[in-house]
Protein backbone atom coordinates (compact mmCIF):
# COMPACT_ATOMS: atom_id res chain seq x y z
CA UNK A 1 0.00 0.00 0.00
CA UNK A 2 1.25 3.25 -0.88
CA UNK A 3 1.21 5.65 1.71
CA UNK A 4 1.01 10.11 0.82
CA UNK A 5 3.89 11.83 2.68
CA UNK A 6 2.81 15.35 3.29
CA UNK A 7 5.61 17.77 1.22
CA UNK A 8 7.77 19.14 3.70
CA UNK A 9 7.10 22.72 4.26
CA UNK A 10 8.89 25.62 2.52
CA UNK A 11 10.50 26.56 5.79
CA UNK A 12 11.70 23.04 6.12
CA UNK A 13 12.77 23.04 2.49
CA UNK A 14 14.82 26.37 2.67
CA UNK A 15 16.30 25.44 5.52
CA UNK A 16 18.05 21.93 4.86
CA UNK A 17 18.73 24.00 1.14
CA UNK A 18 22.29 23.55 -0.18
CA UNK A 19 24.58 26.91 0.13
CA UNK A 20 24.36 27.13 -3.29
CA UNK A 21 20.72 26.79 -3.75
CA UNK A 22 20.77 29.21 -0.57
CA UNK A 23 22.00 31.79 -2.32
CA UNK A 24 20.08 31.29 -5.49
CA UNK A 25 16.85 32.12 -3.27
CA UNK A 26 18.66 35.66 -2.12
CA UNK A 27 19.30 35.99 -5.48
CA UNK A 28 15.26 35.56 -6.25
CA UNK A 29 14.24 37.42 -3.10
CA UNK A 30 16.40 40.81 -3.78
CA UNK A 31 15.51 40.39 -7.27
CA UNK A 32 11.76 40.72 -6.72
CA UNK A 33 12.00 43.29 -3.86
CA UNK A 34 11.65 40.37 -0.90
CA UNK A 35 14.70 41.42 0.93
CA UNK A 36 16.89 44.17 1.99
CA UNK A 37 19.03 45.04 -0.90
CA UNK A 38 21.77 46.18 1.29
CA UNK A 39 21.60 43.72 4.04
CA UNK A 40 20.94 40.26 1.63
CA UNK A 41 23.84 41.14 -1.39
CA UNK A 42 26.55 41.21 0.57
CA UNK A 43 25.87 38.26 1.91
CA UNK A 44 24.38 36.72 -1.63
CA UNK A 45 28.48 37.46 -3.11
CA UNK A 46 29.61 35.90 0.24
CA UNK A 47 27.43 32.03 -0.58
CA UNK A 48 28.61 32.85 -4.14
CA UNK A 49 31.77 32.69 -3.39
CA UNK A 50 31.74 29.93 -0.72
CA UNK A 51 29.54 27.63 -2.67
CA UNK A 52 31.09 28.59 -6.24
CA UNK A 53 27.37 28.60 -7.39
CA UNK A 54 28.50 30.60 -10.42
CA UNK A 55 31.65 28.83 -11.57
CA UNK A 56 34.41 30.50 -13.48
CA UNK A 57 33.72 27.88 -16.66
CA UNK A 58 29.96 29.35 -16.94
CA UNK A 59 28.35 26.26 -16.78
CA UNK A 60 26.32 27.11 -13.86
CA UNK A 61 24.95 25.20 -10.55
CA UNK A 62 21.73 24.12 -11.04
CA UNK A 63 20.99 24.77 -7.40
CA UNK A 64 21.44 28.33 -8.16
CA UNK A 65 19.72 28.65 -11.04
CA UNK A 66 16.46 26.57 -8.86
CA UNK A 67 16.95 29.02 -6.21
CA UNK A 68 17.33 32.20 -8.51
CA UNK A 69 14.02 30.33 -9.84
CA UNK A 70 12.38 30.39 -6.39
CA UNK A 71 11.94 26.86 -7.05
CA UNK A 72 11.34 25.15 -3.77
CA UNK A 73 10.75 21.22 -4.76
CA UNK A 74 13.16 20.55 -8.00
CA UNK A 75 12.87 16.86 -9.52
CA UNK A 76 9.18 17.09 -8.36
CA UNK A 77 6.34 17.05 -10.72
CA UNK A 78 4.44 19.75 -9.13
CA UNK A 79 7.61 22.41 -8.66
CA UNK A 80 6.52 24.23 -6.20
CA UNK A 81 7.82 27.43 -6.22
CA UNK A 82 8.01 31.01 -4.20
CA UNK A 83 5.62 32.82 -6.81
CA UNK A 84 3.32 30.04 -5.49
CA UNK A 85 3.27 31.72 -2.19
CA UNK A 86 1.10 34.63 -0.65
CA UNK A 87 3.75 37.84 -0.81
CA UNK A 88 3.93 37.64 3.76
CA UNK A 89 4.71 33.84 2.92
CA UNK A 90 7.45 34.86 0.70
CA UNK A 91 8.91 37.98 2.68
CA UNK A 92 9.09 35.58 5.73
CA UNK A 93 10.86 32.78 3.93
CA UNK A 94 13.12 35.66 2.31
CA UNK A 95 14.17 36.45 6.06
CA UNK A 96 14.74 33.26 6.76
CA UNK A 97 17.37 32.93 3.91
CA UNK A 98 18.88 35.98 4.65
CA UNK A 99 18.72 35.07 8.28
CA UNK A 100 20.40 31.35 7.58
CA UNK A 101 22.96 33.09 5.00
CA UNK A 102 24.08 35.88 7.83
CA UNK A 103 24.92 32.44 10.15
CA UNK A 104 27.18 31.06 7.62
CA UNK A 105 25.14 29.05 5.66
Amino acid sequence: MAQNTPAPSPQAILAAAPGARLAGYLNFCIGNGLAPHDEATPLLVALIEKTHAVPPDEKGNMDYAYGTAGVLHPGTPERARLTDLDIPQRHALCAQAVQKAGMGA
